[in-house]
């Protein structure tokens, strides 16, 4: 008989009943197991990196070029020839063709000793240098050189340099022919020039026969009889007193008119040395 044993399990649900026979064994399955597909793992998703700062890249430092002589001061002009000079500073339009030509009752400069050109250059320039009114202006001519030479703001349109250059090359200039005898100038009126002349003692500074002068004093020989008149009266009345005009004051005090235009016709006549 088979044997029943019987179980009996108390549950809170209530009673179940299981029977089994010793006898029987469970069948055994042929079934093989449904094969079971390993689970597909995604892969721990990769922990990002920070991204590396970029590297700190200096400024390349750059060195300022070596200055070059042209590059570190600009290229002083080419200083002017002294001809140039004298075209370019309108000196020709008063004193002529190298300083031997003048206009009017300007002097011829060519030849006069470099230094007092120079001198009285400067003298214009600053205003030291005056005289009597030019009757065609009204005012000295020392005045109009000067407006040409100096701009309207007191500015000098020459330099110290230039007029060194200017007095040297004018100093070496061939002198002025003499100028023709006017008709007013007699063979008597030269031979009381000539005597003054040597009483006024003019050849102290300016030599034998105004051809010598010392060094520093202009010559006179040759010189344009109008001009030496109207220097030696604007000395003598105190309109000139640039340079040494008042070294010149004691032997022309005395002359007359008449005197100074003797003595200015004479030293026209006489022929210009070397």
């Amino acid at each position: 008989m088979p044997f029943i044993k019987t179980v009996l399990f108390t549950g809170v649900a209530g009673l179940a009943l299981i029977s089994c026979s010793p006898s029987s064994t469970p069948a055994k399955s042929t079934a093989k197991p449904a094969a079971t597909a390993p689970a597909k793992v995604e892969p721990a998703p990769a922990k990002a990196e920070p991204a590396p700062e970029p590297a700190k890249v200096e400024p390349a430092k750059v060195e300022p070029a070596a200055a070059t002589p042209e590059a570190a001061a600009p290229a002083a002009p080419r200083p002017m020839s002294a001809k140039r000079l004298y075209l370019r500073r309108t000196c020709i339009a008063c004193h002529g063709r190298n300083g031997a030509h003048a206009i009017q009752q300007y002097p011829n400069i060519a030849g006069l000793d470099a230094s007092y050109i120079k001198k009285q250059i400067k003298d214009i320039i600053s205003g030291k240098r005056q005289g009597s009114p030019d009757k065609l202006t009204g005012h000295p001519r020392a005045e109009s050189m000067r407006g040409a030479l100096v701009t309207a703001d007191g500015e000098a349109r020459i330099s110290d340099d230039e007029i060194q250059v200017l007095a040297d090359w004018l100093s070496k200039q061939p002198r002025a022919q003499n100028e023709a005898r006017s008709e007013a100038l007699t063979d008597e009126g030269i031979l009381v020039g000539k005597a003054l002349f040597e009483k006024s003692r003019c050849r102290t500074c300016h030599g034998a026969e105004g051809n010598k002068p010392l060094k520093g004093y202009p010559h006179l020989a040759g010189q344009k009889a109008a001009y030496l008149a109207e220097q030696l009266r604007d000395i003598r009345d105190g309109a000139r007193t640039n340079g040494r005009a008042r070294i010149m004051l004691p032997f022309v005090r005395k002359l007359s008119d008449d005197d100074i235009l003797a003595i200015a016709g004479y030293l026209s006549q006489v022929q210009a040395g070397e």
